[in-house]
């Protein structure tokens, strides 16, 4: 075998692997708006990693370096992010259906108020997700008492927020933005997030590499040795060194 022919190819392959360690890209989210992708890179910058911004006619998308890809989901899942869309009045009534029943109008108006009611609740620090069921009954004819429309707000937290602090405003947020709606007949529930069972932050150096990179880098450091060895092994005049017997 001739070593010295091997050395070039073995420095390339070492220089490719070390390519492929520090180039793979992973995709972490495609389709969102150009501030979802900010607040996202925002997090993930304040813990080192170090993310890529693209966009396309379908909108833009955040990527990481694939050794970094566990621990970029575990951050930004522990946040909340990206945010869940809601569906507002603007796209429920979209105008796609030129008649509509009663039964249908009021159907999809409730939908689109628990939307936008939700959404804003969404924006408070600590929440990660909010649903809001709001029930506004139907006024009969020859009724002397009108039944009271009520509210049950689920709110979904951090491990660390303490949204419980916030319930009074919560309600009459909520109060505020059905018509006869009464402070008492809003119900608040707190529940912890059913974030993913993981760090945080994971530790830096426990990300795992991409399996084909590994092999390669493997590969070239195996061939590495052998040189080093055959180097030492073999002397001019191609015969190989004999230990004098003692």
């Amino acid at each position: 075998m001739n070593l010295r022919a091997m050395r070039p190819r073995v420095s390339a392959l070492c220089l490719a692997a070390l390519l492929m360690l520090t180039g793979c890209k992973s995709e972490l989210y495609s389709g969102l708006a150009e501030k979802e992708i900010n607040e996202m890179a925002m997090v993930l910058q304040s813990r080192g990693i170090e993310v890529e911004r693209s966009s396309s006619k379908a909108g833009f998308a955040l990527s990481v370096n694939s050794s970094d890809f566990t621990e970029a989901m575990a951050a930004l899942n522990a946040q909340g992010l990206p945010r869940k869309t809601f569906n507002g009045l603007g796209v429920t009534f979209n105008g796609e259906k030129m008649v509509a029943t009663p039964f249908e109008e009021r159907a999809r108006f409730m939908y689109a108020l628990n939307e936008e009611i939700a959404q804003s609740l969404s924006q408070i620090a600590g929440v990660i997700s909010a649903r809001v069921h709001v029930t506004l009954p139907e006024s009969q004819p020859f009724e002397r008492t009108k039944p009271r429309p009520r509210a049950s707000v689920f709110l979904y937290e951090r491990p660390d927020a303490n949204v419980k602090t916030y319930v009074p405003v919560i309600k009459s947020l909520v109060m505020n933005s059905v018509d006869n709606l009464q402070y008492e007949d809003v119900t608040v529930a707190i529940f912890p997030a059913n974030l993913l069972d993981v760090p945080l932050v994971a530790p830096r150096g426990t990300s795992v590499l991409p399996l084909y990179a590994a092999a390669a880098l493997g590969l070239a450091g195996l061939l590495l040795l052998l040189l080093m060895r055959g180097k030492k092994a073999v002397v001019p005049g191609g015969f190989k060194r004999m230990r004098q017997p003692s």
